[in-house]
């Protein structure tokens, strides 16, 4: 996939994970259910609608990650210039702001879903190859 770092003036911050073998997903809520406030769902994940940028810009320089190698290549035309995608396998952003951190300490913890946003499960029950919290 292919992403555009854009930097306000003034300190920034973010993530990029990379896993292999799944995908992201929202987490099973457990006993505490999809109707908790502050919790990821499926409404808090933005998805851009399908572009085509006609301007050509030359100069673009791709980097791609192959074999865990960095590649360089140049283009004339966007990266960007996606009109369309497959089923559910979407270009997305989230804000965080809106998402509230709970925890409980004093006696006891809660249910482990309740501080995962995201999971890139693996076959084996309660295995996760990444979980974004």
């Amino acid at each position: 996939f292919r992403f555009d770092v854009k930097l306000p003036d003034g300190p920034s911050r973010g993530y990029v994970a990379e896993v292999f073998g799944t995908h992201f997903q929202l987490p099973d809520l457990g006993p505490i259910g999809t109707s908790a406030n502050g919790l990821a769902a499926s409404r808090d994940f933005l998805v851009p609608t399908a572009y085509f940028e006609q301007s050509c810009c030359p100069g673009y320089t791709i980097v791609q990650k192959y074999g865990g190698e960095l590649f360089t290549a140049r283009q004339d035309f966007s990266p960007f210039n996606v009109v369309a995608w497959h089923g559910n396998y979407v270009p997305y952003k989230v804000d965080l702001n809106k998402f509230c951190p709970y925890n409980t300490v004093l006696v006891d913890h809660g249910d482990p879903s309740i501080n995962t946003g995201l999971t890139a499960p693996t076959d084996k029950p309660g295995v996760a190859l990444l979980d974004f919290v």
